[in-house]
């Protein structure tokens, strides 16, 4: 009967799956074979004068076991059963403008993790919603999923700053003035701003191209939000493609072509984004002192007085006493693991045995 072996390994608070494969030193598996042609088994292969060999599936052919990724998809058949004990618990009911809200994307002020919002037909304001050090949770982003602490919220501009430390090149232009052509592009206006908007192009295209930017403080409302960006060959400009909302009554994102209002010599600041639908939580309560309250079962609570009381021992120098209790918190431990279980619970009996 044919089976595999998968190991698994931990990184953070996510669980890789590898599968084990085999293979010679020389990095290939040989088929048991004859020196003479036409003869498929050893007897008839020797009979005949040839040498038979063996497949380098045995242990005396240098073969040795390795993992790699899974070579194919498991419908069924296949458990992960992963725990952890958290820093934090997350208290939010996911009540959309309540204690939980969305953000159109993520970019940086050259130093900290920016997150962007904008509403259906302005820009949010998200002021009253958090404040500096709240901590909240992100989920969403396949980089920046996971607890975060608010470091100050950008008022009616639509941008959350938070504590996370994120440095892109091309991250921002802070205070530039621009030249804002009707549906077409930004364009940088005087001497310095002409420079910084080069120069910031430039950079998106080296990185790659971050399809898309974010704009605040332009004197129309329409030349704010997310915008994606299309090609343009014209320089110290940015191309303008369709820009990105988000519906208020139904909380989805809408992608429609901008309609960028004519505007000279307005001060803006504009950041590399990088789209993703974002949902941040609030109320969320972290790790800081004895007050936290950590969601352990019974088993793990004794666990842990089996473990204080080892360590007490030990820094009584009690050899023994660490021993024996270091024994009893394994032992809990096990019982613990034990009590997850799933399925029935299946004893042998004999012949002998009663009911009392």
């Amino acid at each position: 009967m044919a089976f595999k072996k998968y190991s698994y390994y931990l990184k953070g608070n996510k669980v890789a799956i590898v599968e084990s494969d085999f293979s010679s030193s020389s990095g290939t598996l040989a088929v048991a074979h004859c020196t003479l042609s036409g003869y498929t088994t050893k007897d008839t292969c020797e009979a005949a004068g040839g040498q038979w060999i063996p497949s380098s599936g045995s242990s005396l052919n240098g073969v040795y076991e390795k993992y790699v990724s899974p070579k194919a998809s498991i419908a069924d058949g296949l458990e992960i059963e992963y725990s952890y004990s958290p820093i934090f618990n997350r208290q939010a009911l996911g009540h959309e403008g309540a204690d939980l809200h969305k953000f159109l994307g993520w970019g940086s002020n050259g130093t900290n993790l920016l997150l962007f919002t904008y509403g259906e037909d302005a820009v949010a304001d998200i002021s009253s919603l958090f404040a500096a050090d709240d901590w909240v949770y992100i989920s969403g982003s396949g980089r920046w999923s996971g607890l975060h602490q608010v470091k100050s919220t950008g008022g009616t501009t639509g941008v959350l700053t938070l504590k996370t430390k994120c440095n892109l090149k091309a991250s921002m232009l802070d205070d530039i003035t621009t030249t804002f052509v009707v549906d077409e592009t930004i364009v940088g206006y005087g001497s310095s701003g002409v420079t910084d908007v080069q120069v910031f192009s430039d950079n998106l295209e080296e990185e790659g191209g971050s399809s898309y930017y974010f704009i605040t403080d332009a004197a129309d409302a329409e030349n704010n939000g997310l915008f994606s960006s299309i090609a343009n060959s014209s320089n110290a400009t940015l191309g303008v493609g369709n820009k990105i909302t988000i519906t208020s009554s139904s909380g989805a994102y809408t992608s429609t072509a901008a309609d960028i209002q004519a505007a000279v010599g307005d001060t803006v600041d504009i950041y590399q984004a990088f789209y993703e639908q974002i949902t941040v939580y609030e109320g969320v309560n972290v790790l800081e002192d004895e007050s936290f309250e950590l969601d352990l079962t019974r088993y793990q609570a004794q666990a842990i007085v089996y473990y204080l009381k080892a360590k007490l021992a030990e820094d009584m120098v009690d050899v023994e006493g660490r021993e024996y209790f270091m024994r009893l918190f394994k032992k809990q431990l096990e019982k613990e693991r034990a009590g997850r279980k799933r399925g029935p619970y299946t004893i042998q009996g004999f012949f002998g045995m009663r009911n009392y």
